[in-house]
């Protein structure tokens, strides 16, 4: 991460899928193609034109809105649980050593979530986190900032701004981490620093000992 100061650095901000918790969304349009009996590209076409999951993320359709509308972009009716499983099948897990990481930074720095998320997912990486840890994912934060309740999806500039504001900080002592490089792109736009976690590269591999490296 050239160019960071990481004495400056008081807050950090982390993504969530693909830098804390592990994801694989091609599963999900896997699961939707099966049950559908679609082919998986012309589905992924689909979505995509009709932007379904960036409105979801983004709190324009509720559950249930979101939930009709993909039943009928894939012509198929399917019921709640078998959308929300299909839906779910993308979340992975949460390592232990990036639960034991973010314990470490908090005794060091504010530490933030800033995701591209819907409730549905919401309410799944969630509920996991807790039955396998004992304690609520919000805890192990300042504070989280999720996209369906601000209405805005990264890499929108005002969601940045948004975080800047309501958690009270300055974006020259900030630094985000996004696994997409539009996203960490955006962030140092508004003046923080950014760190684009590659695959290969784990988020943990960037601190030591609770303490952001220099590198």
């Amino acid at each position: 991460m050239p160019g960071i100061q990481a004495v400056k650095i008081k807050n950090i901000i982390f993504d969530l899928g693909g830098v804390l918790l592990n994801i694989n969304p091609l599963l999900s349009l896997i699961e939707f193609a099966n049950i559908s009996k679609t082919d998986p590209e012309v589905l992924k076409n689909k979505l995509t034109s009709d932007r379904v999951f960036e409105k979801f993320d983004t709190g324009i359709l509720s559950p249930d809105e979101f939930r009709n509308e993909l039943c009928r972009i894939m012509n198929y009716h399917a019921s709640n649980p078998e959308i929300d499983n299909a839906w779910n099948i993308l979340l992975l897990d949460f390592p232990p050593e990036r639960v034991e990481l973010l314990k470490q930074l908090k005794l060091n720095y504010s530490i933030f979530l800033l995701s591209n998320t819907n409730i549905i997912h919401f309410w799944k990486y969630t509920a996991d986190f807790y039955q396998k840890y004992g304690i609520q994912m919000a805890e192990m934060f300042e504070k989280l900032f999720l996209s369906y309740e601000i209405g805005i999806h990264k890499p929108d500039a005002g969601i940045y701004t948004h975080v800047l504001q309501n958690a009270e900080i300055k974006a020259d002592e900030s630094v985000f981490f996004d696994d997409s490089p539009a996203n960490v792109e955006a962030a140092i736009k508004l003046g923080m620093s950014g760190i684009h976690i590659t695959n290969g590269k784990d988020v943990t591999q960037y601190f030591d000992k609770g303490i952001l490296k220099s590198l």
